[in-house]
């Protein structure tokens, strides 16, 4: 009896185990992780982003920040210039800062900008795997994690662009202080 069930579970997990392939290994994943969680709605990323960027805040002893419309439409169109023009930078070509951008849309206070860019993987979809996995590079990065955790920020904004056939993606964070 034994023997029958240790012959099918082999059957099972072995012989079975997918047609192969060029880059077929046995015991790694034939997902993409990222591309198999559910399409989001861009407002339900921006509220997943908050929402990761207020989780760690806490973690940290701090207070919540709150969404603000101009920081998210100056992140926004900042990632979709990046994407568009094919730079990643803080600064555009012509030479404009986050508080240049942001001033030029009618904010007010000093702000803060994290930036991501991935490339390579056609196919992604805005969910919410891709946004936890911006959210870890920037809490790994000092600057960024400064920015994310800085006391005196009040207010934050996002945006994001993605070309799903090119496989690119860019993020922006934005963080204000109060506005005076």
């Amino acid at each position: 009896m034994l023997r029958i069930a240790l012959a099918a579970a082999k059957e099972y997990f072995y012989l079975n185990n997918g047609q192969g392939g060029q880059y077929w290994q046995i015991g790694a994943p034939q997902v993409d992780v990222i591309a198999a969680q559910p399409k989001r709605s861009l407002a339900e990323i921006r509220a997943f982003a908050l929402q990761l960027v207020n989780r760690d805040r806490q973690l940290n002893g701090l207070p919540p920040l709150v969404a603000d419309e101009l920081l998210t439409e100056a992140a926004q169109r900042h990632a979709e210039d990046m994407l568009k023009r094919q730079y990643f930078s803080h600064t555009t070509p012509e030479g404009r800062s986050p508080m240049d951008r942001f001033i030029a849309l009618g904010g007010r206070g000093g702000v803060g900008e994290n930036i991501m860019e991935q490339k390579g993987t056609p196919g992604w979809v805005l969910n919410y795997k891709l946004i936890e996995r911006f959210q870890k590079g920037w809490m790994h990065r000092e600057g960024h994690r400064q920015n994310i955790l800085r006391p005196e920020f009040t207010r934050f904004g996002f945006g994001i662009a993605l070309n799903s056939a090119r496989g690119e993606v860019y993020a922006v964070q934005m963080f204000a202080l109060p506005a005076q």
